[in-house]
């Protein structure tokens, strides 16, 4: 079993909300575990990091149903996107 991401999908919010998201990402086929986390850089904005098998992996979970419906409330809640950083380890 492979044991290292290809990807780290870092994605700022402002809302507890997110865990539920993150949670389902632990799940997903493809992701090693995903988790909300607070930053030190602003105390305002939740982190959620997942760390993914490959960019496949993570394009579809982020084209799933549910994810997307979730992702949408957020955005509708947010009044906006969260930001997105992608990760690759050399």
């Amino acid at each position: 079993m492979e044991e290292h991401a290809v990807v780290l999908d870092v994605s700022r919010y402002q809302l507890a909300q997110m865990k539920k998201i993150a949670e389902r990402a632990s799940k997903a086929e493809g992701c090693f575990g995903a988790q909300v986390c607070t930053s030190n850089g602003d105390s305002g904005v939740l982190v959620a990091v997942s760390r993914w098998k490959s960019p496949q992996a993570l394009d579809s979970f982020a084209r799933d149903v549910a994810t997307a419906a979730a992702r949408d409330k957020l955005t509708d809640l947010l009044g906006g996107r969260a930001q997105h950083e992608h990760l690759t380890p050399l």
